[in-house]
């Protein structure tokens, strides 16, 4: 289990995770988030991933070991569906930030759709996309996120916020 935690304000409160291996070793992998400081867990996989990979238990199995799951379905290489409900997403983040809560998101590689949600959450705390994105990449191990529309996404979102 891979946790990449990303320097931020408060150490050890962002991360973007790997994706948890399903079926049975599902409770396994995400025990081991726990243990590491996970308490709020966002997959970004659409319902086909989810079934394809194993996880369409993952929010069952969260509650289960004491993590909260959320799920914000986005495509592969894709993006956000919506600004609106996006940014939402992002506020909600924050709030669990706010209380102390340290949180992972995972997409299938944990490149593309992760990134654009962590960077757009650093953008929230006033990081530049820029920043964030050297952020990302120097926990990932590499450059994120994985295509310019992505990177692009998040900096419209980032003006969005006066960033």
């Amino acid at each position: 289990m891979n946790i990449y935690w990303v320097e931020s304000a408060v150490p050890k409160s962002m991360a973007i995770v790997a994706r948890p291996r399903g079926n049975g070793s599902l409770e396994d992998e995400l025990l081991a988030m726990r243990r590491e400081g996970i308490d709020v867990l966002v997959s970004l996989l659409t319902t086909t991933e989810q079934q394809d990979l194993g996880l369409s238990l993952e929010g069952e199995t969260c509650e289960k070991v004491g993590i909260e799951y959320m799920n914000f379905p986005i495509t592969d290489h894709g993006l956000p569906a919506s600004h609106q409900e996006f940014a939402l997403l992002v506020e909600q983040l924050q709030k669990k930030l706010d209380d102390g809560k340290h949180i992972g998101a995972h997409c299938f590689a944990c490149i593309g759709r992760s990134s654009v949600l962590m960077a757009s959450l650093m953008c929230a705390q006033g990081t530049t996309p820029h920043d964030a994105f050297l952020r990302l990449g120097t926990a990932r191990g590499f450059p994120v996120p994985e295509t310019l529309q992505q990177m692009k996404w998040v900096e419209q979102f980032a003006r969005s916020l006066g960033i």
